[in-house]
């Protein structure tokens, strides 16, 4: 195993940890990490496994907190969004849009962050546009957790019904445009044997996020949200 492989380990373990810390998936901090060691296609198909494994994990981990009705107004949506990004990504150029999407991360999380205004609050028309964007950013440039956490702080939902919801929304677009990837060409399947390495990544990363996540009261867990939709943006910047 060379040093190259190793930091793509500790960089899937550090973002998982982090992503289920703020309830996004470790795409968004994935991403802006693999892409300075790797190429673009190669980071959106390994980025995609990754989201496999964790999105299972703490779909296994947060199991006894999950919110069913608000799953199926949101998920739907998600993944055909997700599929649409993946297909536009085989097609077109697709760093182009990161800092379209870095900007507007930026905005709304010092919007959510400082400003407090309720004008989103509970506004089911909101989260679903936002939820529908997350899609089409995750399969377009690899990475819309953020999007995805607004929608659902928009909601309110309690912390670990938070990570519970955005595993189970995010993991059939990840199956989806992992696929969708894979018959592209982005990956040649002479390197599988980073799949196992990111299985093993990706537990032990959300293992630890559901520890530390656990003794978080629930107001803090959302200025953690914000801050890291704020982070999230200026990495993709």
């Amino acid at each position: 195993m060379e040093r190259h492989d190793i930091a793509l380990t500790l960089i899937a373990f550090a973002a998982e940890f982090v992503g289920t810390l703020s309830g996004f998936g470790s795409s968004t901090f994935f991403v802006p990490a693999a892409l300075l060691i790797e190429s673009a296609q190669f980071v959106l198909v390994l980025t995609g496994i990754l989201h496999c494994f964790g999105n299972l994990w703490k779909l296994i981990l947060f199991r006894e907190k999950f919110p069913w009705r608000t799953f199926f107004f949101l998920a739907v949506p998600a993944v055909i969004s997700t599929g649409v990004g993946a297909w536009l990504a085989s097609a077109y150029v697709t760093t182009i849009f990161r800092p379209v999407l870095g900007a507007f991360l930026i905005f709304v999380g010092l919007f959510s962050l400082f400003m407090k205004s309720r004008a989103l609050r509970a506004s089911r028309s909101v989260a679903l546009l936002l939820s529908v964007l997350s899609g089409v950013a995750t399969g377009l440039v690899g990475t819309g957790g953020a999007l995805r956490g607004l929608a659902l702080t928009t909601l309110q939902v309690p912390k670990l019904s938070f990570v519970a919801l955005s595993s189970a929304i995010d993991i059939g677009g990840d199956i989806l445009r992992t696929a969708i990837y894979l018959q592209s060409g982005f990956m040649n399947w002479e390197e599988w044997y980073y799949i196992p390495m990111l299985g093993i990544g990706a537990y032990l990363g959300a293992r630890l996020g559901r520890y530390v996540l656990t003794r978080l009261e629930q107001h803090h867990f959302e200025r953690i949200v914000a801050f890291f939709v704020i982070v999230s943006g200026i990495a993709l910047l």
